[in-house]
């Protein structure tokens, strides 16, 4: 747990380059983000995994319109992170195809970053002016720079 002088409201952002796999579950998938989400933060592994397997059972996070939002808030961990996975066919998310795919996690202590980052993702997919098909394969550098000022808490 850390202090609320050492928590940082600085979103941390990446867009997966490779489309994600075919033929995996969206538990799979969750693994997969939190996993990769842990080697580019340094974070623990085990904690993001857990953390972000344990929301998903409670819930699906399948949004409608292509979106899935796995999501957890984590403790040890000292700022947010958005982690984002595209994937051309869909993954199925418990029946429905995911085509975009946000892993959104957050310190514990701070559970409206968690929310405000949320609604601003669904409110993006819905006002964007972008087709899911342009989201899906739009170039990752430029979709990180977008979400970067997308994402600011």
């Amino acid at each position: 747990m850390f202090d609320a002088e050492e928590l940082s409201n600085e979103t941390l952002v990446w867009v997966r380059e490779e489309e994600l796999p075919a033929g995996e579950s969206h538990v799979d998938m969750v693994r997969l983000l939190a996993g990769e989400l842990a080697g580019l933060t340094g974070w623990r592994k085990r904690t993001l995994v857990n953390t972000a397997l344990d929301r998903e059972a409670q819930d699906s996070t399948y949004l409608g319109y292509g979106l899935a939002i796995p999501h957890a808030r984590v403790f040890e961990i000292p700022q947010p992170a958005v982690y984002l996975a595209r994937s051309t066919a869909g993954v199925d998310w418990q029946g429905s195809p995911a085509r975009l795919v946000f892993l959104i996690v957050v310190p514990e202590e701070c559970p409206e970053w968690h929310l405000q980052l949320l609604s601003r993702i669904v409110r993006w997919r819905q006002k964007s002016g972008l087709t899911e098909e342009e989201m899906v394969t739009m170039p990752a550098a430029q979709l990180t720079e977008m979400l970067r000022e997308l994402l600011v808490l």
